[in-house]
């Protein structure tokens, strides 16, 4: 019957309309004394029994629809919503539940008919209802702060999804480790598997996962190798990476090592750049080739260009408000005579080709602020980064007073970057002149500033050679941080490097969640702590039961938990623990989305919680008086039972709260 619906959608819904206004009209032209008519005609009583009898099945189905876990409830008679008293009509016990299930139903039904009418299928695009599934022309959006400072929201309506188009499935899953993207290692000077423990996992968590993947299981062939104009490229033997995790508790989740920590840990500085050299002046911006990158032929043309550079500046567009870990929306890069934009969601899986490039040692990749950009890259794409600058750690050693990229900019390149783009939403295609031009400048100047950067480390390093740092009356402190005694002209440089190297160490690690204590950085303790929010042990209970909800709402749908249900709204649904969706709303001022359509389940979630809190409250008071009743030592109890109040912190450990 679905099937049916579908294919003649407006035939369909016409019907269902028609249908629905002919019942109505019915039903108003029913006498007010129906009663007494039933009594004088059997035939009418039996036919309005029957009639009644149907309604009531259907109205169960309804109910059913809404509430599946609820297959003991439901409506037995109309006295149940509605009961007639003294000639007028009052609500019946179920009468709110009842209105629940309605409002629930309705609202999945608006959702349902807004993403059909989105789509292009069946039909139904219409003059009338095209313009709903197209992107609104971006707008700015100027947000006043307090600060005298403002920020401006670049965004606009109906912007895809773009990870429903990944060809790699996004796997939100808090069970299941992350794996390499990479199969094939360029630039490699020891294997993909080189160094991987030996405890075999074939048949753990991971070992499944990797099989999910498409990776080969042990006594697989492995892939086979190849070479790269750039340099070795070396394929990992699959069979080693189950090999990968100690088995030492069965069933554990581990996460794999980082493909290039031998690269990078044994990473040796080109003499180059510990040679003094003039610094280079930019191209002028109007005068610098530039060029969007958004198709395959115009990616393997930007690798032939970048392949003949000895340094480039690299920085990412990020997004993160309508998914749960985020993705890459833009990758600039720039070499010393043109500017490149790559659009990372039309290309996501061929940027993997980057390794040619950004793990080979001897092109240097200058980042300002690496530490997201580089598990970014691992996690998109597959692309780590060997012989990183990162001019933020140059920033820090030098001492400057500010250490944005903004004050690097206006410093060395005397450009004032404007950040009113800050807060643009990424997704947008296609991209505004104006944000196209944001990003552009984030690299286009920063090869310059770290030729500048570079010179004033080595000449720093010449003039305080031999001196001590840590002298606070030397009229040489201050000019150096992180260096006690500078050794030789080159160290502040090089721990500049080191520095840098750190940082493209890092790896991408997926969050778990911890339900029982809250760690974690999403986890509901550090959250509870970091607002200072008084609960009682009911509020609390109910507050981590909505917290987790949030968590696992946001992790299978792909959402932020921002998006899904803010902060200040699980505070205030935690505080007045409504009963109903009607009072869930009115807590919720801008109901988001999530909430709205799985506001039944979240009630019935609040109802449960609160259960659970009594009934552990019932047991610590029943103890409380067992004890009493014995003789026993009085138990202290800091406040009256009808104003006791959890400090959060205090009670993380506590078994009081837990469920």
């Amino acid at each position: 019957m679905a099937e049916a619906f579908v294919e003649n959608f407006d035939g369909s819904l016409a019907a269902a309309f028609s249908a629905l206004v002919k019942a109505t009209k019915a039903a108003g032209r029913l006498p007010n004394d129906i009663a007494f008519h039933r009594t004088l005609d059997e035939s009418i009583d039996k036919r309005l029994s029957r009639t009644s009898d149907r309604m009531l099945r259907m109205g169960n189905a309804l109910w059913m629809q809404s509430r599946p876990d609820s297959s003991s409830i439901g409506i037995d008679s109309i006295d149940d919503v509605a009961v007639e008293h003294d000639g007028r009509w009052q609500t019946g016990p179920r009468f709110r539940p009842v209105i629940d299930a309605v409002d629930t139903l309705l609202e999945k039904i608006d959702i349902g008919l807004d993403e059909v009418l989105k789509t292009s299928a069946h039909k139904l695009r219409t003059a009338a209802t095209a313009q709903m599934g197209k992107q609104s022309a971006p707008v700015v959006t100027t947000i006043k702060s307090g600060n005298n400072l403002d920020y401006t929201l670049m965004h606009a309506q109906n912007i895809p999804r773009p990870q429903l188009a990944f060809k790699d499935t996004v796997d939100n899953s808090p069970n299941t480790p992350f794996v390499w993207k990479i199969r094939n290692k360029v630039h490699a000077r020891v294997p993909l598997d080189y160094g991987l423990p030996s405890a075999k996992v074939a048949e753990s968590p991971l070992g499944h996962h990797l099989h999910s993947l498409g990776i080969a299981r042990p006594g697989s062939t492995p892939p086979s190798g190849a070479t790269t104009p750039r340099g070795a490229k070396r394929a990992v033997d699959m069979s080693n990476v189950f090999d990968a995790m100690s088995a030492a508790e069965a069933g554990s989740l581990a996460s794999l090592p980082h493909p290039y920590e031998y690269e990078i840990s044994h990473y040796e500085t080109p003499e180059w750049m510990l040679a003094q050299s003039e610094p280079q002046k930019p191209v002028d911006w109007d005068n610098t080739p530039f060029q969007y990158v958004d198709t395959p032929e115009q990616l393997h043309a930007m690798m032939e260009h970048l392949h003949t550079a000895r340094e480039v500046a690299i920085d990412l567009e990020h997004h993160d408000y309508r998914s749960y870990q985020g993705f890459t929306c833009l990758i600039q890069i720039s070499t010393r005579s043109t500017d490149f934009v790559v659009d990372a969601l039309a290309l996501r899986a061929e940027l993997n080709v980057l390794n040619e490039v950004t793990a080979d040692p001897n092109v240097i990749k200058v980042f300002h602020g690496a530490e997201s950009d580089i598990v970014w890259l691992q996690r998109d794409f597959g692309v780590y980064v060997v012989g990183l600058f990162d001019t933020y750690h140059a920033s820090k050693v030098l001492n400057m007073q500010h250490h944005s990229l903004a004050h690097l900019l206006l410093t060395y390149s005397a450009f004032h970057a404007d950040k009113k783009y800050q807060l643009a939403d990424w997704r947008i295609r296609p991209i505004p002149q104006e944000m196209l031009a944001y990003a552009r400048a984030d690299t286009h100047f920063l090869l310059y500033v770290f030729d500048r950067m570079r010179t004033e480390l080595l000449d720093r390093g010449q003039r305080l050679k031999g001196v001590d740092m840590t002298d606070p009356d030397g009229e040489h402190f201050g000019m150096l941080a992180g260096i006690d005694l500078v050794e030789s002209a080159t160290q502040p440089l090089n721990v500049v490097v080191q520095r840098s190297q750190q940082t493209a160490l890092k790896k991408h690690v997926k969050e778990g969640y911890d339900a029982e204590h809250g760690m974690g950085t999403g986890g509901w303790a550090k959250l509870a702590k970091k607002w200072r929010h008084p609960f009682t042990p009911t509020q609390l209970s109910v507050f981590r039961a909505l917290h987790e909800w949030r968590d696992s709402c946001a992790r299978e749908e792909d959402e932020s938990v921002r998006y899904v249900l803010p902060n200040h709204m699980l505070f205030n649904i935690s505080d007045t623990m409504p009963e109903d969706t009607a009072g869930l709303f009115r807590v919720c001022h801008r109901t988001p989305p999530p909430v709205r359509l799985y506001a039944l389940d979240i009630v019935r979630l609040i109802g449960r919680a609160r259960t659970r809190a009594e009934a552990r409250m019932d047991e610590f008071r029943e103890m409380v008086r067992d004890v009493e009743g014995e003789g026993g030592e009085p138990v202290h109890v800091r406040f009256d039972e009808e104003v006791e109040i959890v400090d959060v912190p205090d009670v993380l450990t506590s078994e009081l709260i837990k469920s």
